[in-house]
């Protein structure tokens, strides 16, 4: 598990709001692409995304400062969300090399939970049905 210090973490997978930087894009599978580097989006973008009556986070995945107590995520001492994820990446064997991330070093899931955490971020989308959850474990199974 990373040590480091989580005072200044970054939610890998924040609603989008003032301050948010696009982290990903889902494609066809289900899956997010992980982008080389944070993109700025601004109110615009997310006016003109909304105005088709859909919600950003179903497609895009964003990233900013952890507000931790603020989040319904948030257990009181860690991310739900990164503990979750963690456990069932016990599952899954580790026969795939590690995504690269451009927020590794901030990232709170990953100073939370470590390396493990990676073999199943792309498969996480911020607003998601229960039947796209299911059908994301069958495949990694």
């Amino acid at each position: 598990m990373n040590k480091g210090s989580t005072k200044d973490a970054l939610c890998p997978s924040s609603k989008y709001m003032e301050g948010s930087r696009l982290l990903g894009i889902r494609q066809i599978d289900g899956s997010v692409s992980i982008l080389t580097k944070t993109l700025e989006i601004d109110q615009t973008f997310i006016e003109n995304f909304r105005s088709n009556g859909d919600e950003p986070e179903q497609q895009f995945r964003f990233t900013n400062k952890c507000i931790k107590n603020g989040c319904k995520q948030w257990t009181g001492k860690e991310c739900g969300v990164a503990t979750y994820l963690s456990k069932a990446a016990e599952l899954i064997p580790e026969k795939k090399a590690l995504p690269k991330c451009p927020i590794r070093n901030e990232c709170r899931w990953h100073k939370q939970e470590g390396d493990k955490i990676y073999l199943l971020c792309p498969g996480v989308i911020t607003t998601i049905t229960k039947e796209e959850i299911d059908e994301y474990f069958k495949m990694l199974l």
